[in-house]
């Protein structure tokens, strides 16, 4: 079973906690208010588990995945909400400027927009912090089932990779908005990829 030590976690989370704050300033700023962000939890699972992951099988959810190469390997990133939150983001970003039934003509624009805010602010700081050399793709918008999106089209799911999943939720106005971030990516190369934060960060 892999596994990751308490100081690997925590180097994970400090990289995503700096990120998502960068971020979260940058949406802020697009939406005229405040976002406020959990400190981000993470944890390791299995594709197994990835498929039962808090009953989201068969659940209309959207994603953006944007795909990276380089000296960490080969893997995926993917920014998922569910279809009921990514509505709800879309009509804080536009706020009174369409009308109700036409926010979801907005989604994808809005969607993909976030998700190269907070997908590239978590691979470039990566990259940063490990001196790391990493090519991104342009991000991609999808919607639809839940397996469908992170699992059955990815063609780096295998029994040789893990799954870095990080729960973060934004806060405007009351609202409370729960959205998912999973790493697809070898396990040998989540590993060395803690112990150079740990070094980074001491």
């Amino acid at each position: 079973m892999n596994y990751l030590t308490e100081l690997e976690r925590d180097s994970l989370c400090e990289l995503f906690n700096i990120s998502l704050g960068g971020a979260a300033k940058l949406m802020s700023e697009m939406i005229s208010d405040e976002i406020l962000l959990t400190v981000p939890s993470l944890k390791l699972i299995t594709e197994a588990e990835a498929k039962n992951f808090e009953n989201l099988a068969n659940k209309d959810v959207c994603t953006v995945e944007q795909k990276f190469v380089g000296d960490i390997g080969n893997g995926s990133a993917f920014l998922l909400f569910h279809k009921s939150a990514s509505l709800e983001i879309v009509k804080m970003m536009m706020k009174d400027y369409v009308a109700l039934n036409e926010v979801s003509q907005f989604e994808k624009d809005a969607l993909s927009e976030i998700g190269n805010i907070i997908l590239n602010a978590i691979l470039s700081n990566l990259a940063k912090m490990s001196n790391y050399k990493i090519e991104t793709q342009i991000p991609e918008f999808f919607s639809g089932k839940y397996e469908e999106l992170l699992l059955n089209r990815n063609p780096n799911t295998n029994e040789d990779n893990s799954i870095l999943l990080v729960f973060i939720d934004y806060q405007l106005k009351g609202k409370e908005i729960k959205g998912y971030i999973f790493f697809i990516l070898n396990f040998d190369s989540i590993k060395n990829l803690s112990r150079v934060l740990i070094e980074k960060l001491k």
